[in-house]
């Protein structure tokens, strides 16, 4: 096994067009050959830490219940919840390993989102309410320990019709503290959290905002993979390359603000995935991560300073998923396989200061180590703790 110094960040020094604000981006790393990841064995991540689980939660999943939806996890207060179309909302304290509390809903959620020490639970009504508009659905929003504090219809008129009707995949931000941004398939909603009123919107992410002392950008990722960045509504930089996803921000000591990417690619002949850090401000400097084999992303979480939990496809199978941590300055440090089931869903991440929860296969969250670098690495950071339960 490779030694942990090894696995250390590698330091670009990239080229590029700046003054026409366009990103050169990294170039290949020296890295050992990869191992082959046969259909019957994990011998690709030999060479990497593995971890154990601090806890495996088996949750209440009714099978006999078509599983249209799942969502998840969203962490506050040492609290995980998800969501599915087999349970409804269940909360967990991560931790302690045990089931809290549970809300019901109907065959359709949304993922849960974490707001201001509460959760925002988007779902079908229970008792669909009499009222002129379209019916989207009902917003619950609870506290912690599962305490109700509202419970509201999201309606509109017209315009978000065929959002009703819309299938696919369904996302769910916070836009501020009165609104969210409901997406779902190629339709998306804008909903007031005061009123329930949803306005149709146009189906895209929000953009990636990342900020440095008095000045802020804007990050976006575009239907090419191209990255772009603008300030103050004006271009600012973009990458020559495409990506295939941005995953957030990172804030390390004494450092500007970088953007960190995930790309997949091959080596030598094998597929890898490989994590990057493009600097936010527009200047030339980046750094690579220790690549992982692997065919793509299947989840990906982020906290405030940077450190990232993957969710890997590592071939072909739709039964070898492994999770990957890395810590905000890019140290790799460690894997985990999955248990080895035919797995179609998306796996759902949450990076929390004091552990990284995995939710999969519909019905199981895993609780895996935390991600914080050693005192001693380069670079090494802190995420600020959560606040106490209430």
């Amino acid at each position: 096994m490779v030694p942990r110094a090894v696995l250390a960040i590698l330091l670009l020094a990239c080229k590029g067009k700046h003054a026409e604000g366009v990103r050169d981006d990294a170039a290949p790393v020296a890295r050992p050959a990869p191992a082959d990841a046969g259909p019957d064995d994990w011998a690709a991540l030999e060479r990497f830490t593995k971890v154990e689980p601090l806890h495996v939660v088996a949750l209440p999943a009714r099978v006999n219940t078509p599983r249209f939806d799942v969502g998840g996890p969203a962490i506050t207060n040492g609290i995980a919840v998800v969501a599915s179309s087999q349970f409804g909302f269940v909360a967990v304290d991560y931790l302690q390993g045990k089931i809290l509390w549970s809300k019901p809903s109907g065959l359709h959620v949304a993922p849960p989102v974490a707001h201001a020490n509460t959760f925002v639970l988007v779902g079908e009504c229970l008792q669909p309410p009499e009222v002129k508009d379209q019916v989207l659905g009902c917003i619950r929003v609870v506290t912690p320990t599962g305490g109700d504090l509202s419970y509201l219809a999201i309606h509109g008129g017209k315009d978000v019709g065929e959002f009703a009707t819309e299938p696919g995949t369904q996302k769910l931000w916070i836009v501020d503290d009165h609104t969210l941004l409901w997406l779902r398939g190629e339709r998306a909603v804008r909903v007031d959290q005061l009123t329930g009123l949803a306005v149709a919107t146009p189906a895209i992410d929000p953009p990636l905002e990342v900020t440095y002392k008095d000045r802020a950008w804007q990050v976006a990722h575009d239907d090419g993979g191209i990255i772009r960045a603008t300030q103050k509504g004006k271009p600012a930089w973009k990458t020559e390359r495409s990506y295939t996803e941005v995953l957030g921000a990172v804030y390390l000591p004494g450092q500007t603000p970088m953007v960190r990417v995930s790309n997949t690619g091959r080596y030598g002949g094998s597929p890898e995935l490989l994590l990057m850090d493009i600097d936010a401000t527009g200047s030339m400097h980046g750094q690579v991560a220790f690549p992982v084999p692997g065919i793509g992303l299947s989840g990906h979480a982020i906290d405030s300073i940077g450190d990232v939990a993957l969710a890997v496809q590592l071939d072909t199978s739709l039964d070898h998923h492994f999770i990957v941590g890395y810590a905000a300055n890019a140290l790799l440090m460690w894997v985990y396989p999955l248990p080895r089931v035919q797995r179609p869903d998306a796996i759902g991440l949450a990076v929390a200061p004091d552990a990284v929860v995995a939710f999969h296969d519909g019905d199981t969250l895993t609780v895996l180590p935390e991600l914080s670098a050693p005192p001693t690495a380069p670079g090494a950071a802190r995420v600020p703790s959560e606040n106490p339960t209430p």
